[in-house]
Protein backbone atom coordinates (compact mmCIF):
# COMPACT_ATOMS: atom_id res chain seq x y z
CA UNK A 1 0.00 0.00 0.00
CA UNK A 2 0.88 3.68 -0.39
CA UNK A 3 2.18 4.99 3.05
CA UNK A 4 0.45 7.91 2.77
CA UNK A 5 -2.96 5.73 3.26
CA UNK A 6 -2.32 5.93 6.98
CA UNK A 7 -3.49 9.40 6.75
CA UNK A 8 -7.12 9.04 5.53
CA UNK A 9 -8.72 7.61 8.53
CA UNK A 10 -12.62 6.99 8.74
CA UNK A 11 -13.33 11.06 9.76
CA UNK A 12 -10.60 12.13 7.55
CA UNK A 13 -12.10 15.02 5.02
CA UNK A 14 -9.97 13.28 2.74
CA UNK A 15 -10.21 12.48 -1.31
CA UNK A 16 -8.27 10.43 -3.65
CA UNK A 17 -7.59 9.33 -6.75
CA UNK A 18 -6.58 5.99 -6.69
CA UNK A 19 -5.77 2.94 -8.25
CA UNK A 20 -6.69 -0.50 -6.50
CA UNK A 21 -7.23 -4.22 -6.56
CA UNK A 22 -8.69 -6.08 -4.66
CA UNK A 23 -8.27 -9.82 -3.29
CA UNK A 24 -10.23 -12.18 -6.14
CA UNK A 25 -11.83 -13.76 -3.76
CA UNK A 26 -13.68 -10.28 -2.96
CA UNK A 27 -17.54 -11.13 -2.62
CA UNK A 28 -18.69 -6.83 -2.75
CA UNK A 29 -15.81 -4.39 -3.73
CA UNK A 30 -16.13 -0.79 -2.11
CA UNK A 31 -14.55 1.41 -4.58
CA UNK A 32 -16.79 3.60 -6.78
CA UNK A 33 -15.81 3.85 -10.78
CA UNK A 34 -17.55 5.78 -12.55
CA UNK A 35 -19.00 5.05 -16.09
CA UNK A 36 -21.37 6.36 -18.57
CA UNK A 37 -24.02 3.85 -16.89
CA UNK A 38 -23.33 4.66 -13.35
CA UNK A 39 -21.51 3.58 -10.93
CA UNK A 40 -19.54 0.22 -10.72
CA UNK A 41 -17.75 -1.71 -7.99
CA UNK A 42 -15.16 -3.94 -9.96
CA UNK A 43 -12.18 -6.05 -8.34
CA UNK A 44 -9.78 -3.61 -9.84
CA UNK A 45 -9.72 0.26 -11.53
CA UNK A 46 -8.88 3.36 -10.88
CA UNK A 47 -11.45 5.33 -8.47
CA UNK A 48 -12.59 8.90 -7.35
CA UNK A 49 -13.16 7.95 -3.90
CA UNK A 50 -13.25 9.32 -0.38
CA UNK A 51 -11.25 8.34 3.27
CA UNK A 52 -14.65 5.81 4.59
CA UNK A 53 -14.14 4.19 1.27
CA UNK A 54 -10.71 3.80 1.55
CA UNK A 55 -10.78 2.63 5.02
CA UNK A 56 -13.47 -0.22 4.12
CA UNK A 57 -11.21 -1.45 1.03
CA UNK A 58 -8.16 -1.47 3.25
CA UNK A 59 -10.22 -3.73 5.81
CA UNK A 60 -10.82 -6.09 2.57
CA UNK A 61 -7.74 -6.42 1.90
CA UNK A 62 -7.34 -4.12 -1.28
CA UNK A 63 -4.13 -2.71 -3.04
CA UNK A 64 -4.03 0.82 -3.29
CA UNK A 65 -1.98 3.41 -4.63
CA UNK A 66 -3.05 7.35 -4.44
CA UNK A 67 -2.15 8.76 -7.35
CA UNK A 68 -3.52 12.57 -5.88
CA UNK A 69 -4.88 13.09 -3.06
CA UNK A 70 -6.17 15.86 -0.99
CA UNK A 71 -6.94 16.55 2.66
CA UNK A 72 -9.43 19.08 4.31
CA UNK A 73 -8.28 20.10 7.76
CA UNK A 74 -11.29 20.03 10.39
CA UNK A 75 -11.46 21.01 13.82
CA UNK A 76 -13.56 17.35 15.24
CA UNK A 77 -15.11 19.04 18.09
CA UNK A 78 -17.09 21.01 15.31
CA UNK A 79 -20.32 19.28 13.88
CA UNK A 80 -21.24 21.74 11.50
CA UNK A 81 -24.91 20.54 11.42
CA UNK A 82 -25.06 18.71 14.68
CA UNK A 83 -27.54 21.11 16.89
CA UNK A 84 -29.30 21.84 13.30
CA UNK A 85 -30.33 18.09 12.94
CA UNK A 86 -30.53 17.32 16.11
CA UNK A 87 -33.79 19.91 17.08
CA UNK A 88 -35.08 18.76 13.66
CA UNK A 89 -35.01 15.27 14.67
CA UNK A 90 -36.69 16.41 18.66
CA UNK A 91 -39.48 18.45 16.69
CA UNK A 92 -40.14 15.59 14.32
CA UNK A 93 -40.41 12.93 17.05
CA UNK A 94 -42.81 15.30 19.53
CA UNK A 95 -45.12 16.01 16.72
CA UNK A 96 -45.11 11.96 15.61
CA UNK A 97 -43.80 10.47 12.55
CA UNK A 98 -46.88 10.60 10.17
CA UNK A 99 -48.42 13.67 11.28
CA UNK A 100 -48.04 17.00 8.54
CA UNK A 101 -45.59 18.58 10.97
CA UNK A 102 -43.66 15.15 11.79
CA UNK A 103 -43.19 14.90 7.69
CA UNK A 104 -42.47 18.49 7.58
CA UNK A 105 -39.35 18.46 9.92
CA UNK A 106 -38.26 15.04 7.93
CA UNK A 107 -38.49 16.88 4.92
CA UNK A 108 -35.88 19.59 5.87
CA UNK A 109 -33.75 17.39 7.86
CA UNK A 110 -33.52 14.94 5.09
CA UNK A 111 -32.81 17.63 2.59
CA UNK A 112 -29.49 19.24 4.74
CA UNK A 113 -27.24 16.53 2.42
CA UNK A 114 -28.81 17.55 -0.63
CA UNK A 115 -28.58 21.51 -0.11
CA UNK A 116 -24.49 20.71 0.24
CA UNK A 117 -24.56 19.08 -3.08
CA UNK A 118 -27.02 21.36 -4.65
CA UNK A 119 -25.60 23.06 -7.54
CA UNK A 120 -22.58 20.87 -8.01
CA UNK A 121 -23.52 19.39 -11.32
CA UNK A 122 -26.43 20.95 -13.87
CA UNK A 123 -29.72 20.24 -13.31
CA UNK A 124 -32.83 21.53 -14.65
CA UNK A 125 -36.15 22.84 -12.59
CA UNK A 126 -39.42 24.19 -12.57
CA UNK A 127 -39.54 27.52 -10.67
CA UNK A 128 -42.84 27.42 -9.27
CA UNK A 129 -42.76 31.31 -9.09
CA UNK A 130 -41.35 32.34 -12.29
CA UNK A 131 -43.66 29.20 -13.84
CA UNK A 132 -40.27 28.86 -15.72
CA UNK A 133 -37.51 26.20 -16.06
CA UNK A 134 -34.07 27.31 -15.24
CA UNK A 135 -30.57 25.87 -13.65
CA UNK A 136 -30.81 24.85 -10.05
CA UNK A 137 -27.74 27.53 -8.46
CA UNK A 138 -26.09 26.32 -5.72
CA UNK A 139 -27.46 26.85 -2.20
CA UNK A 140 -26.08 28.94 1.06
CA UNK A 141 -24.63 25.61 2.12
CA UNK A 142 -23.32 23.91 -1.04
CA UNK A 143 -20.23 22.29 -0.46
CA UNK A 144 -18.31 19.75 -2.30
CA UNK A 145 -16.17 18.51 0.67
CA UNK A 146 -18.97 17.21 2.90
CA UNK A 147 -21.38 16.28 -0.25
CA UNK A 148 -18.57 14.26 -1.15
CA UNK A 149 -17.89 12.62 2.58
CA UNK A 150 -21.55 11.84 3.01
CA UNK A 151 -22.15 9.79 -0.28
CA UNK A 152 -18.65 8.00 0.65
CA UNK A 153 -19.78 7.69 4.18
CA UNK A 154 -22.98 5.68 3.19
CA UNK A 155 -21.46 3.90 0.41
CA UNK A 156 -18.54 2.34 2.86
CA UNK A 157 -20.59 1.72 5.82
CA UNK A 158 -23.35 -0.52 3.52
CA UNK A 159 -20.21 -1.96 1.66
CA UNK A 160 -19.12 -3.19 5.52
CA UNK A 161 -21.86 -4.46 6.15
CA UNK A 162 -22.70 -6.68 3.39
CA UNK A 163 -19.17 -7.72 3.37
CA UNK A 164 -19.84 -8.90 7.07
CA UNK A 165 -22.05 -11.35 6.22
CA UNK A 166 -21.84 -15.04 6.26
CA UNK A 167 -20.35 -16.50 2.43
CA UNK A 168 -23.46 -18.41 1.75
CA UNK A 169 -25.48 -15.53 2.71
CA UNK A 170 -26.92 -13.76 -0.61
CA UNK A 171 -27.43 -9.73 -1.33
CA UNK A 172 -30.06 -9.17 -3.82
CA UNK A 173 -29.68 -5.13 -4.36
CA UNK A 174 -28.17 -2.27 -2.78
CA UNK A 175 -29.75 0.91 -2.90
CA UNK A 176 -28.43 3.69 -1.26
CA UNK A 177 -28.75 3.04 2.36
CA UNK A 178 -30.27 -0.10 2.18
CA UNK A 179 -30.13 -3.91 0.96
CA UNK A 180 -32.30 -6.60 0.55
CA UNK A 181 -31.00 -9.55 1.65
CA UNK A 182 -31.69 -13.15 3.43
CA UNK A 183 -29.49 -12.89 6.30
CA UNK A 184 -30.91 -13.75 9.30
CA UNK A 185 -31.27 -11.40 13.16
CA UNK A 186 -27.84 -12.42 14.37
CA UNK A 187 -25.91 -12.61 11.39
CA UNK A 188 -27.34 -8.94 10.72
CA UNK A 189 -26.15 -7.91 14.96
CA UNK A 190 -23.02 -9.20 13.84
CA UNK A 191 -22.43 -7.57 10.55
CA UNK A 192 -22.40 -4.05 12.63
CA UNK A 193 -19.33 -4.42 14.73
CA UNK A 194 -17.22 -2.85 12.29
CA UNK A 195 -15.23 0.41 12.50
CA UNK A 196 -17.97 2.43 10.61
CA UNK A 197 -20.92 1.13 11.84
CA UNK A 198 -19.16 2.16 15.44
CA UNK A 199 -18.59 5.78 14.13
CA UNK A 200 -22.53 5.33 13.54
CA UNK A 201 -23.56 4.31 16.20
CA UNK A 202 -21.52 7.08 18.22
CA UNK A 203 -23.45 9.57 15.97
CA UNK A 204 -26.71 8.32 15.72
CA UNK A 205 -26.59 8.27 19.71
CA UNK A 206 -25.58 11.76 20.16
CA UNK A 207 -28.10 12.79 17.75
CA UNK A 208 -31.20 10.70 18.92
CA UNK A 209 -30.29 8.89 21.74
CA UNK A 210 -30.61 5.52 20.04
CA UNK A 211 -27.27 4.36 18.93
CA UNK A 212 -28.57 2.19 16.10
CA UNK A 213 -27.25 1.15 12.68
CA UNK A 214 -29.61 -1.06 10.50
CA UNK A 215 -33.58 -1.26 10.92
CA UNK A 216 -35.53 -3.73 9.01
CA UNK A 217 -38.07 -2.27 6.48
CA UNK A 218 -39.73 -5.42 5.22
CA UNK A 219 -39.63 -8.94 5.35
CA UNK A 220 -40.82 -12.06 3.75
CA UNK A 221 -41.52 -15.62 4.93
CA UNK A 222 -39.43 -17.15 1.96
Amino acid sequence: DDPDIELFTPTTLGYANVDFEFPPDTRYPTLPVRTSHGLIFPLTGKSYCSAPELHVARKLGAKIKINKGVIVPTDPNIRIFGAFIKECLERRINAGSKTLEGLFWKEISNSTYGKTAQGLRSKRVYDMRDRSTKVLPPSAITNPFFAAYITSFTRAILGEVINALDPDTCVFSCTTDGFLSNAGKDEIERAQEGDLSQLFKASRGLLTGTPSVLEKKHGIRK
